[in-house]
């Protein structure tokens, strides 16, 4: 008989098995998403910011884009901040294939000062993971409400 397919192998199988046309993945992944996966938070001017996490952006991408892979490309240390290059990856049916990357910053604990608890590089790969997403317009909608009237897009509604 032959040998066992290795887990990591079948899984890659199994989604190249379900790759879908990639128009069909990026229309999917500019629609918007039920209030329910979407958090908040307060920003410095005191407004809030809805966004999607990063585990449910990771979801979605498996569920619209079976087969996407994400990698970190560089991680740079700077005198007070982290900054992360990620890409994410989607494979489509006909072997097409499609890329976008994204930064992410976060603060570095000043020397001799308590972190706050959030590790630095994974909240800045978090940021870049999610802007990557947007980029491939999962999400790209919550961002449209932050440009200027008269900088939007023609049609954009702002």
């Amino acid at each position: 008989p032959p040998p066992p397919t290795p887990p990591a192998a079948a899984a890659a199988a199994a989604a190249a098995h379900h790759r879908r046309p990639l128009k069909d993945i990026l229309d999917d992944l500019v629609q918007p998403l039920p209030e329910r996966l979407l958090r908040t938070k307060r920003v410095e001017d005191g407004s809030t910011l809805a966004y999607i996490p990063w585990h449910i952006a990771n979801k979605v991408l498996s569920y619209y884009a079976p087969g996407w892979c994400g990698e970190v490309r560089s991680i740079v240390y700077q005198s007070s901040a982290v900054t992360v290059v990620y890409r994410v990856t989607i494979r489509a049916a006909d072997e097409q294939e499609v890329f976008r990357e994204a930064t992410g910053t976060a603060p570095l604990p000043a020397a001799g000062a308590e972190a706050n608890g959030a590790d630095p590089v994974q909240s800045a790969e978090g940021m870049a993971f999610r802007r990557a997403c947007a980029r491939l317009g999962l999400g790209l909608y919550l961002y449209q409400s932050e440009l200027p009237k008269a900088d939007a897009p023609s049609g954009a509604d702002g």
